[in-house]
Parts: structure tokens; sequence; C-alpha cells
């Protein structure tokens, strides 16, 4: 698919249709097929005017094998859009993705600026000319219920002002309560505006914040770029949760089909569990003198109760960790090899 014209200042829909005759949903349809770059000007005219019922028309229109192909760049266009500005200058505007694990209130919102800083200085957005958040934590739930038409909504708001995201993220029921379960996961979204042509059509966000600590590498990225990518995201996520003692994880994500695949991924849930107690033997062990941790583990129902004790029997940390399923029996499993002795019960 070629790269798109300007989404914000596109032209007129007879243009964007071009001599295609018909509706709005048989002109997108055939434009798509055709791999027609006015494509992109005609869907982004359905985007900005909230016309979702085209798209589903155009879905109706489609043979089955084609319509996931066409939903799944529909969306990605719909989270991002070029502009040019008074001088003439192009760029692309793009929705990007925090995937966030707290544990707590979350009656504050997220510390953005710490977000923003630790983006900046990480080197995850180095083409990026700007960035913005929007200060709250999202519940993934119902943003899994945004159609294409809401995702350029929910963009078309945060690039007018945050006071318009807001209003529009409650009016859609986007946002986390305040008490819930701990630890959960939230998403926090923001915009990256990148100088230039712009990206290609499907391709949401830099490479770099496609890249998760916990996703399997591309097979074609090179090592030391590679090593540079995971440095970052460890670096960006450990300036987060020191400015936030809330955060448990922080990784940047792709589109939000992407972060929504992410947060419901059962392993890296059950590693977020391990880590945790990984993190607590950590600590644990760099109280000791000689590095030995003995643990006292008890299942309580609720998740595991580990008491983490050094060679004397002297007691160091305490613990609930709540994990349930396979998800015990790997953090029994880490206990076991870090730990000197594991008594339960």
């Amino acid at each position: 698919m070629t790269k798109r014209k300007d989404g914000a200042n596109g032209t007129g829909g007879a243009q964007a249709g071009g001599s295609f005759a018909g509706t709005p949903a048989d002109r997108l349809v055939r434009l798509w097929r055709t791999v027609d770059q006015r494509f992109g000007l005609l869907l982004d005219e359905v985007l900005d005017a909230g016309r979702q019922a085209v798209i589903e028309a155009a879905l109706g229109k489609l043979r089955e094998d084609e319509q996931y192909e066409f939903l799944d760049e529909v969306e990605a266009i719909a989270e991002s859009i070029q502009r040019t500005d008074s001088y003439g200058d192009l760029s692309t505007i793009t929705l990007f993705w925090l995937a966030v694990e707290v544990d707590g209130d979350l009656s504050e919102p997220p510390a953005v600026e710490v977000i923003e800083r630790g983006l900046d200085s990480s080197g995850l957005l180095e083409n990026a000319a700007d960035t913005k958040l929007l200060p709250l934590w999202l519940d993934p739930e119902p943003l899994s219920y945004l159609e294409a038409a809401d995702r350029r909504a929910l963009l078309n708001r945060l690039l007018v002002s945050v006071d318009e995201a807001t209003a529009y993220a409650r009016q859609q029921d986007l946002i986390a309560p305040v008490a819930g379960s701990s630890p959960r996961f939230v998403a926090v979204v923001g915009l990256v505006e990148e100088s230039g042509d712009g990206m290609p059509v499907g391709e949401t966000l830099p490479d770099p914040l496609n890249f998760g600590l916990d996703s399997v590498p591309d097979p074609e990225l090179d090592p030391v770029e590679e090593a540079r990518v995971r440095e970052a995201l460890e670096h960006f996520a450990e300036q987060v949760k020191a400015a936030d003692p809330r955060v448990r994880r922080c990784e940047p994500i792709g589109g939000l089909n992407d972060l929504l695949d992410f947060t419901a991924d059962a392993e890296w849930q059950a590693d977020s569990g391990l880590n945790e107690v990984a993190d607590f033997l950590d600590v644990a062990s760099n109280e000791t003198g000689d590095g030995i941790v003995d643990a006292s583990v008890a299942d309580t129902g609720a998740g595991l109760h580990v008491r983490a004790l050094d060679s004397d029997g002297r007691a160091l940390d305490d613990r609930l960790f709540t994990l349930d399923g396979e998800a015990v029996e790997a953090a029994m499993a880490l206990l076991k090899r870090r730990c000197r002795r594991v008594v339960t019960g």
C-alpha cells in the first residue's frame, strides 16, 4: 500500500472517489482492492465524519477472506493522520499506547510529564518532533469496543486539547475505575508527531515502540539495535516506576489492537507476577551479608504469601503475590531455584 496523502487537509469526496460510481462503501472497497492511494483520502473523510456505518457496509461487501485484512488496515489508518503546517511542512501524527500494570488506587492521574521525559531520554522516539500524553488511566475492556471512527475521534480531540480528549474519554466510559483488584492492567494513550512524509499504511508507530520487552524480536533486527532497544525500554520503565510507586510495569506498545492483545496475553500476565517475585528476592538478597535467602510460603487462596529470611532466620521482608493456577506453580519453582530453603504451610 502506498503512503497516504494529507488526511487532515484532504480533498473532497469527488476527487477521493475518482470516477468510481456507487456508495462510499462501494468506492472504499474498489479503491482498497486496486491498491489505489485515493483509498486513504476517502477513508480519512469517512473517519473524520464519524461514519462508522460506511466502514461496516464496506466490510459487508468484501469476501470473508478479505475482511480481516481490510479492517486491520482501516483501524491502523484511523490511528494516524498526516497534516501540513503553515510553512507547508508535512508531519504524521499517530496515537501510541502504553501498557501499564498498576497496584493501588487510581484516583490520581499518571505522571505524564515523567513518562514524556522518559520517552525523550530513552531514544525510543528519536524521530519524533513532538509528543503529548493524556493524563488518564484507561481501562482496556471498554477500549476493546472502540471502532475505527471512535479511534479517529480520540486522536482528533487529543490534537485539539487534553480537555477535549478527557471529555471524550469520559463520554465513552474509557477511564479505569478508581478502585479495583490489584494489580491490574490499564493503558495510557498519547500522540507522537513525526516530521516528513510519514509512515506506510499499517505502520502505526516508529519501529522501536513495536518491540516490547516480552515480544518476539524481529529476526532481521540487528543484534546491536536489539540490545539498544531493550536497554532503552528498561531505562524508560525504571524511570516511570521510580516516579510512581503504583507502577509495576510500563511498556510502549503499537496501535490499540496491539495493546489489547498484549494486556490479554496470559503469558505476559504470568511473567509479570514472576518478575515481582524475582524483584522481591533480589531486594531480600541484597539485605543479607552472604546472599542466602530462605523462604516461608503460604497459599492464602488470594495468592502466595512469601516471607523472606536470612541464613540466621531474621525476617527480611514479606509480601502477598496475587497469583493463581500455573503462575503459582511457576512462582514456587522460582523460589526453590533462588532460595536455600523453602518451607510451605
